[in-house]
């Protein structure tokens, strides 16, 4: 007899599951009692099609989608990030990967997928001010702390190019492993770049980043971010469905827990308390640990169809997370906390409904 869907879902899950467990050894939290709070979903909206970064401005009131599947057109969607309220669309040249914002908040950075460029676009005049040449198919941008510069990861370059924010132009181009992608740099001018298909990270240190060493890690480490006090870098592992927690001091992993299937993007929230995951795989779950005890709760999301980007906003208890399939936005917190979790259940069930049952004349 053939395994029907469930039966299929089911066996996968708990092979990658047994497998990250395994592979991980004694380090892998697994306490059933304690957990972080309960999560729902308190607002949705939809997006452009394959939604894929998300990025809040510093106040946490405005949230900045990337939308990867539209070309030349609607490619960044700017919601209220209290309410999800549409509140402007960017009609950009090119394919938009993803975002970051500069610290005083009035630039947004902009990886130009098509034409392997970074785009300043700047948030008052709603103009491009500058667009600048990179590697081969940028994906994830940093900003420095200090707002000097902008790094790109080069997905198809093996490199990370530098701009110089006060004259747009390229720095330096830094050599790092294969297929680059998740970034995250400290307040002292320490930058870790996760070598996708190359299972390490590489680190820049210096004040001309001219110091590198490498450090290897998980299979396919896909995202990268730092605790607030620059002591822990977090990677999402891929492959292993796992949140890896590395003492920068001694590079070494302190901890290793199991969260949703193929955890995507991270991020923490900025007390360093919580890290949430978009969870890209068969779990189709926002995951959340809570670092006090290294516990974590996978929360399913039935309407989500492979999550993407995540943003954490300011208070901790809520995180954005698109659907790159789905094409919706959902603002996720702690049960009781806010929004209007029993109206945005009925939407999320209804085109639930339509997608099943599509309209014969459609």
């Amino acid at each position: 007899m053939l395994a029907g869907p469930a039966t299929r879902f089911n066996g996968e899950m708990h092979a990658r599951l047994l497998c990250g467990a395994l592979l991980a050894g004694a380090l892998v939290s697994r306490s059933a009692i304690a957990q972080p709070p309960a999560v729902e979903v308190q607002e949705v909206a939809a997006t452009g099609s394959m939604p894929k970064g998300a990025t809040l401005s510093p106040d946490g009131t405005r949230l900045y989608v990337t939308n990867f599947g539209q070309r030349d057109t609607k490619n960044v969607t700017v919601y209220d990030a209290r309410t999800l309220a549409k509140l402007d669309q960017l009609d950009l040249p090119g394919v938009i990967c993803e975002s970051a914002i500069s610290p005083d908040g009035r630039t947004l950075y902009l990886s130009n997928f098509s034409r392997s460029s970074v785009v300043f676009f700047d948030l008052a005049s709603k103009q491009v001010t500058h667009e600048i040449k990179t590697g081969q198919h940028p994906k994830v941008l940093v900003a420095s702390p200090d707002g000097k510069s902008v790094f790109a990861a080069n997905w198809m370059s093996k490199s990370v190019t530098q701009i110089d924010v006060a004259t747009a132009s390229v720095l330096r181009t830094l050599e790092v492993g294969k297929q680059p992608r998740g970034m995250a740099m400290s307040a002292s001018g320490t930058l870790y770049v996760a070598n996708f298909y190359g299972d390490s990270i590489d680190v820049f240190e210096g004040k001309d980043l001219e110091k590198k060493h490498e450090i290897a890690v998980c299979k396919c480490p896909r995202h990268l971010a730092l605790s607030p006090d620059d002591k822990t870098l977090y990677i999402s592992c891929l492959n292993f469905s796992q949140l890896h927690a590395l003492d920068v001091a001694t590079e070494t992993v302190t901890h290793r827990v199991q969260i949703g299937d193929s955890p995507k993007s991270i991020a923490v929230s900025r007390d360093g308390r919580y890290v949430y995951s978009a969870d890209y795989g068969l779990s189709r779950s926002v995951s959340v640990v809570d670092t006090s005890d290294w516990t974590a709760r996978v929360f399913p999301i039935a309407s989500m169809d492979r999550g993407s980007g995540v943003a954490v906003t300011p208070d901790g208890k809520h995180a954005l997370v698109t659907g790159w399939y789905d094409a919706h936005v959902y603002l996720v917190g702690f049960e009781g906390t806010g929004g209007h979790p029993e109206l945005t259940k009925r939407k999320m069930r209804g085109w639930q409904f339509l997608a099943r049952h599509p309209d014969p004349g459609d």
